[in-house]
């Protein structure tokens, strides 16, 4: 089972929908995927899970707890529907709580990486949506992880923080070496200065930002606010056209 946690402590970015609709893609692909919705805000669980559900990730995080992921994912339902191929592990504003008393456990940075080990076996991809903060849940996802996601957008700071996420990345990981992909997301041709701008800030990353861009559409928004993937909600578009090439992208990477 491959890791990848969707991370960037900037908030807007489109975290939560590229990790809802890769998920969806990539379980439309043929590849068995469960997606952890480590976020108390619960946004992926608004669109794929059930936010009043009675298990949750934070039974994860809960002191004597012996619930694993077997017992809290969920199959993933798009307006009832179950997609097939994805499960989710629901979150809830709840999950809040548990990560204030989760900060005071010993080698409470491994919990999440301890509980998939556990179903490494049952699923080929695992996407974990991290909080937009970098606190000991994003610190539970980065130390899970096997490659890291991080979606930018084309505004002008944008990149303001990444050098901050690297730098909490290498000492969670206690080494400069780990695998990433920047995601270009909310791309208008329109607007070529931003673009040159944005585009001249990551060639220093070059070789690990991703060949497809996400294009701003007007789909990917009205997909967002009916709580669906835009796989579902425009077919044909060009937001699913972008995100049916990203996951082919994904699915390449580390294959």
């Amino acid at each position: 089972m491959r890791i990848y946690a969707v991370i960037n402590q900037k908030g807007g970015v489109g975290k939560t929908t590229i990790d809802v609709n890769l998920g969806y893609g990539l379980a439309k692909s043929g590849k068995r995927v469960l997606l952890i919705d480590l976020d108390p805000q619960g946004h992926s669980t608004t669109v794929l899970g059930d936010q009043g559900a009675e298990l949750t990730v934070k039974e994860l995080f809960e002191s004597g707890s012996k619930l694993g992921i077997k017992e809290l994912a969920q199959p993933a339902r798009v307006h009832g529907e179950v997609v097939e191929n994805l499960d989710i592990v629901p979150s809830n504003i709840k999950l809040a709580v548990s990560a204030e008393n989760l900060a005071a456990r010993i080698h409470r940075e491994k919990v999440l990486a301890n509980a998939l080990e556990k179903v490494k076996g049952d699923y080929d991809i695992c996407l974990i949506d991290c909080p937009p903060t970098l606190g000991v849940l994003a610190v539970n996802g980065i130390f899970a992880a096997d490659r890291f996601l991080i979606p930018v957008t084309y505004a002008r700071y944008a990149l303001d923080g990444v050098a901050d996420l690297f730098g909490i990345i290498s000492t969670v990981r206690e080494t400069d070496e780990f695998n990433y992909t920047i995601i270009r997301n909310g791309y208008d041709s329109r607007t070529k200065t931003t673009n040159d701008f944005i585009e001249g800030q990551l060639e220093p990353f070059a070789a690990n930002v991703a060949k497809t861009r996400i294009r701003k559409t007007e789909t990917i928004n009205q997909a967002a606010i009916n709580a669906e993937p835009v796989f579902t909600f425009d077919a044909k578009g060009n937001g699913t056209a972008d995100f049916e090439a990203l996951t082919k992208e994904v699915v390449g990477l580390d294959a």
